[in-house]
């Protein structure tokens, strides 16, 4: 039996806290008694509209009146990171650590500017010196649980996520990460207990998908396409949940109903490349190797290094009697790694 690899998607909620990964939330001030604010306003106005450097001038002059509004430096390093100039919005918000008795919320705002530049180090020095300020600081040990993630180091990342749960015990986001970093380690029904808490805080697409995905790898498909279903129903352009439920229903051997769900999919969005991977295996185990070698013919146009794609159309080439093709695919994913291909080369080509 030929091997295949199927692309299944879990969602995580990193980057929480990255500008340019999701927009921050420019607050506007209600109580406008001080000429400061009343110019802080004015400068979100002109922000919103793009407008970055009268809003610059209105930042200055309201620093100029108090010259520990908060608002104002987070508002002013925001713009500035927008403008490219990251270095400029380190400084702002330096300046502003200094006039500020609030050195926690310096140092996290610092961290986030550090963390978008992806320089995570920095990050977590600042991070862990707003700890030191203030250990309820939640915030700081979410993001320093994103950091742990992106290193690969779960077990730090899932100790993060845990002080974010003890502080803020309805953190419906801190569950779904924190059951993505053990979902990472294999411990797939300890993640499944922290998708169910996620999910009975808050009714998420997302949380669903994560859960379907960990039932995925205990072979318990039947739920999983219930997870995958309901995160449909809750986000109809929820394109990961859809795509995941065709891998499920591959192995569920229901190619038919694989392939409509890769096709809705890709309507969802026409670059999400997994689903049209997928699809074309979805394809050949329903013996329709002619579409399965366009849609892998796409992906190796798109991506020509994709060695799984080499493997997949290679198997498809060996249906339709094309064996000089056949090889000539596992070769190249046998270059690119793919062990199994390797064998197919040894076993079926070195002989010819």
């Amino acid at each position: 039996m030929k091997k295949y690899f199927l692309l299944t998607i879990i969602s995580f909620l990193l980057f929480s806290f990255t500008y340019g990964q999701k927009k921050e939330k420019i607050i506007v001030i209600k109580s406008t008694e001080h000429q400061a604010e009343r110019l802080y306003n004015d400068a979100v106005k002109s922000y919103e509209s793009k407008q970055y450097a009268e809003a610059i001038d209105f930042l200055n002059q309201s620093l100029k009146i108090n010259d520990s509004l908060a608002t104002s430096y987070h508002l002013l390093s925001i713009i500035q990171q927008e403008m490219g100039n990251k270095q400029a919005a380190i400084q702002t918000l330096q300046t502003y650590s200094k006039a500020t008795q609030h050195k926690d919320t310096a140092a996290y705002m610092i961290a986030q500017v550090f963390y978008g530049d992806n320089n995570l180090d920095s990050a977590s020095s600042y991070l862990n010196y707003c700890i030191s300020k203030n250990p309820s600081y939640f915030n700081a040990f979410y993001l320093l649980g994103n950091i742990n993630f992106e290193q690969e180091k779960y077990n730090d990342a899932i100790s993060n996520y845990t002080k974010v749960i003890n502080i803020s015990t309805t953190s419906a986001d801190a569950y779904n990460d924190r059951a993505s970093a053990k979902r990472m380690l294999e411990k797939y029904d300890e993640a499944i207990e922290d998708y169910n808490m996620a999910i009975t805080l808050k009714k998420n697409a997302l949380f669903y998908n994560n859960r379907g995905s960990a039932k995925m790898k205990l072979e318990k498909y039947d739920e999983a396409i219930e997870d995958y279903t309901t995160a449909i129903l809750l986000d109809s352009n929820c394109y990961q949940a859809i795509n995941n439920r065709g891998v499920a229903k591959i192995e569920k051997k229901d190619y038919k109903g694989a392939i409509e769900d890769f096709n809705l999919c890709v309507k969802r969005k026409k670059d999400y490349y997994a689903a049209i991977n997928n699809r074309g295996i979805a394809y050949y185990k329903n013996k329709r190797y002619k579409e399965a070698i366009e849609d892998f013919n796409f992906i190796l146009s798109v991506n020509p290094s994709e060695a799984s794609a080499y493997l997949h159309r290679g198997n498809t080439k060996e249906m339709l009697r094309d064996n000089e093709g056949a090889c000539s695919d596992w070769k190249k994913a046998a270059e690119l790694g793919i062990e199994e291909a390797e064998g197919y080369v040894k076993k079926q080509c070195e002989k010819q």
